[in-house]
């Protein structure tokens, strides 16, 4: 009964304190707010989350469909939600109320207005986890979860929820993996170790190496500071943490495979910027926006008797180590993967403060107060040095102001409690409310207006640059007419390449930091596709090329009324609302194609691009064929037909200088003739000045942008390939300043190549599409070799033709394709995470021998036991 009354006491406790942390954020939803930021948190996790629950409520666990143009959820999605344990709990717990219509179907706005609630769900179990934690290293319960307090509800948290939810899950399980370690130390009980690995490995990979970076740190500096007299040797440790460590990570490899099979399948330049040894990041005592140091945190680690105290040691030495990392870039590098640097770490940080301030808080009434004043004096003087070299800083602002009254009463009462005892109480009252009152000006100013989340709000995510009721209608009555298998949409808002999943359409666009490297070398390289707007992480639509919409299912484009630009060859008006239109693509190609027309990657490595496109329509390309490839008819280079003026600028030896505010080269084409309807005109162009901001680049009506060569978010892909409607003068514009543009070609497309391709219907394949399995029926009169549909090719695809399997192969690229028999074909494609049959038996057998060893040693310990007391 008492530990039950504990226990309610601490949920209840947790639950408001949870309540209370987020005070701003929840007034805010009450005004029409969210708590999500206006890039990532509204273009990534509130869509990301509803895509999936979605998907995951109608049983397909593996694979989207308008996951951009297909991908795998254990894959692409991995980083974020798509194997994230809390939200598998919560989309459970949400579909349980969507049962009892509790909830209506919950759609994108539903996740984001859902965002604060599920946090101080959240940040409730940090709590409770964290102090049971405190608590079973013998720290009391107030100190436990004060401790517990400044580690949840640090200002890291709040900005993790804030701008990219899934990262707070790290909170919840760095505390179990701590509690794992510990039953080994104390108890030689391995079980809480191999879950808490099993958990972590499955859930997220890259905060699991985070996690396992500190937790090899906690070891060493647990075996250097032991906290109980009777703990086991450290080879005894060793063997039971490396079996319950392999035995986690067979559990756990179910998720943790196929996510890091993902991660090193995604392609990212790398990071090539120098890193400093040593950054003045921010200003961590008085407005940093990520390591906010709490005033009695300062004050602990100058009482320099309490590092006599072994538990309050071990948790100092840390926290004084990731303060000092928070200066070190190569630190925020290494914990990033060795790329940019990225501070996202730093909740480790707050975990060792959070356990210094609970073992010295038990302590303080131990002390002597007159060894406070040295560290008084010591704390005062951090706070005046950190204000005097920060020339950005002033005590007019509130949340500085707040923290040096945080830090006068702390001090003022830390040093009475250490005289007085009865002053502890107001102690601990204070450190709670001034915590409280901290982080929620913190989510004012730091978040919510330095970080433009006031820009979030409900009114936002209904308006037409979001989630607008106009769209989805058009584009629902758009796709209800269409009977042909997975016509996709091309349409974004407010430039957001997630917008298909806001909406919930087959579109051609994502924006994910996990993505197929084939698809991304299918734009960058193969097909030199410009999304305009280069960056990392995303493509989107097919540059306006017709061929290419045909191809992959681009059935429709849709545009806000007034504005259609650059509109695809074929393209005409379909339908139509008070605000946009539909155009459809009047040259359509099946979803199944097959051909006899092989070519192969090799064969077409110098070939253009256009001739790429039209090898795909006339046949197959693959990326390995045993026989010939088919023979190429190329399209002709016509810049020698052109005469090349420049325009405001200088243009000599590939070097353009452009004087004016905007300048370029104009391509006269008055001298080609032919019936071409439209122009490609590939060229390379790099900005020279290293340091130049983003930059636009008008080609005709085609707009662009490209990225600083400063910029971490830059492709790198110099060679671009633009298409534009005939006309007598091609001009290419960009700013003032000096380029490298070499290696013009120019060609013309006259789309005979689609016009045929549309008009020769070589199939009647029947196709059924149902989660991860696609199924289809066929019959291949014509003999032809190989098949191919528009669906991304990647590792998990298996194929069975009439109950035989057969080898997937990569065909057009980056596309699915197999080859075929003669005749009748029954053709299942089926996905699968990558080693899933062979992870899955991993788990089975990790969690059988688990369980043997789990009872195994706890029959032993009872027969210990029995024979002591006989």
């Amino acid at each position: 009964m008492r530990n039950y009354n504990y226990f309610a006491k601490l949920i209840a406790f947790s639950v408001v304190a949870a309540i209370a942390a987020h005070g701003f954020f929840l007034y805010q939803w009450g005004q029409g707010g969210l708590m999500a930021g206006p890039n990532d948190g509204l273009s990534q996790m509130a869509p990301f989350r509803s895509m999936l629950y979605q998907q995951f409520t109608d049983g397909n666990l593996f694979y989207s469909y308008i996951y951009g143009l297909g991908g795998s959820t254990f894959t692409q999605l991995a980083y974020y939600y798509g194997i994230n344990i809390f939200f598998y709990i919560t989309t459970a717990a949400v579909y349980g109320l969507e049962l009892l219509s509790l909830v209506k179907e919950p759609n994108v706005l539903f996740w984001a207005q859902a965002t604060v609630f599920i946090s101080v769900i959240r940040l409730s179990i940090v709590l409770i986890l964290t102090t049971c934690l405190f608590r079973y290293m013998q720290l009391k319960a107030v100190p436990a979860f004060i401790g517990a307090l400044l580690y949840g509800s640090c200002v890291m948290y709040f900005r993790h929820v804030t701008y990219w939810e899934f990262f707070s899950d790290a909170f919840l399980w760095l505390p179990l993996l701590v509690f794992g370690v510990e039953k080994v130390i104390r108890e030689q009980k391995p079980g809480w170790l191999i879950m808490a690995v099993a958990v972590s490995l499955f859930d997220n990979f890259y905060f699991a190496f985070i996690n396992f970076c500190f937790i090899g740190l906690y070891i060493c500096l647990r075996w250097a500071i032991r906290l109980t007299p009777e703990e086991p040797k450290q080879k005894v440790q060793i063997r039971q943490f490396s079996l319950a460590v392999l035995l986690g990570f067979g559990i756990g490899s179910v998720g943790f495979v196929p996510a890091v099979w993902g991660l090193f399948h995604n392609y990212r330049p790398d990071y090539e910027h120098y890193i400093p040894l040593l950054d003045n990041t921010s200003n961590i005592l008085y407005d940093s926006h990520l390591y906010l140091l709490p005033a009695i945190f300062v004050l602990f680690v100058f009482v320099f008797p309490l590092y006599r105290i072994r538990v309050f040691r071990l948790f100092a030495l840390m926290a004084i180590l990731f303060t000092f990392l928070h200066f070190v870039p190569l630190a925020a590098s290494f914990f990033n993967g060795m790329s940019a640097p990225q501070h996202r770490f730093e909740y480790l940080g707050f975990f060792s403060i959070g356990g210094t301030v609970a073992a010295g808080l038990q302590h303080l009434n131990r002390l002597d107060y007159r060894v406070l004043i040295p560290s008084a004096v010591l704390m005062v003087y951090s706070y005046i040095a950190f204000y005097v070299m920060d020339d950005s800083l002033s005590l007019k602002e509130m949340l500085p102001f707040i923290i040096v009254c945080t830090a006068i009463g702390v001090l003022l009462l830390s040093v009475t409690a250490a005289r007085f005892r009865v002053v502890m109480p107001w102690l601990v009252g204070f450190i709670l409310l001034s915590h409280f009152v901290t982080v929620n000006q913190f989510q004012h100013d730091k978040l919510y207006e330095a970080g433009r989340v006031k820009e979030s709000t409900k009114a936002y995510v209904e308006s037409n640059d979001y989630f607008s009721k106009e769209q989805q209608n058009l584009i629902d009555h758009v796709l209800a007419s269409d009977d042909t298998v997975l016509p996709r949409v091309e349409w974004k808002t407010d430039g957001r390449n997630n917008t298909p999943l806001i909406q919930s359409f087959p579109g051609t666009s994502v924006y994910s930091s996990i993505l197929n490297k084939e698809l991304l070398f299918f734009y960058y390289y193969d097909l030199q596709i410009d999304m305009k707007r280069e960056s990392v992480s995303r493509y989107s639509g097919f540059g306006d090329r017709a061929n290419l919409h045909s191809l992959f299912g681009g059935n429709y484009i849709m545009y806000e009324k007034n504005k259609e630009k650059n509109i695809p060859y074929g393209f005409t008006e379909y339908m139509e609302s008070d605000h946009y239109v539909v155009y459809q693509n009047r040259n359509t190609l099946p979803f199944v194609r097959t051909s006899d027309n092989i070519y192969t990657e090799e064969a077409l490595s110098d070939a253009s691009v256009l001739d790429r496109e039209h090898a795909m329509l006339d046949g197959i390309i693959l990326e390995q064929s045993s026989q010939q490839s088919a023979e190429i008819n190329t399209v002709p280079n016509l810049i020698e037909q052109t005469t090349i003026e420049p325009i405001d600028a200088t243009y000599t030896d590939g070097q353009l200088n452009v004087s004016g505010e905007t300048g370029g080269i104009d391509i006269h084409t008055n001298q080609i003739g032919g019936s071409y309807e439209d122009f490609y005109v590939s060229f390379y162009l790099l900005n020279n000045d290293k340091h130049a901001s983003l930059f636009p680049l008008h080609v005709n009506d085609f707009k662009t942008s490209r990225k600083s060569r400063q910029s971490i978010y830059r492709t790198k892909v110099n060679e671009m390939t633009v298409r534009i409607p005939r006309e007598e003068v091609i001009s290419l514009r960009v700013p003032e300043g000096s380029y490298t543009l070499e290696n013009i070609s120019l060609y013309g497309e006259d789309y005979q190549e689609l016009e045929e391709a549309a008009g020769n219907t070589q199939n009647n394949a029947q196709v059924d599409i149902d989660g991860n399995k696609i199924e289809i029926s066929i019959d291949n009169e014509n003999r032809d070799r190989y098949l191919t549909v528009p669906i991304p090719f990647e590792k998990g695809w298996h194929v069975y033709i009439n109950g035989e399997k057969q080898k997937i192969r990569k065909a057009n690229y980056a596309f699915l394709g197999t080859r075929i028999k003669p005749g009748h074909n029954e053709i299942k494609m089926v996905y699968y995470p990558p080693y899933f049959g062979i992870t899955i038996t991993l788990a089975m057998l990790s969690a059988g021998v688990s369980a043997f060893w789990i009872l195994w040693r706890r029959n032993k310990r009872k027969k210990r036991v029995g024979q002591t007391l006989n």
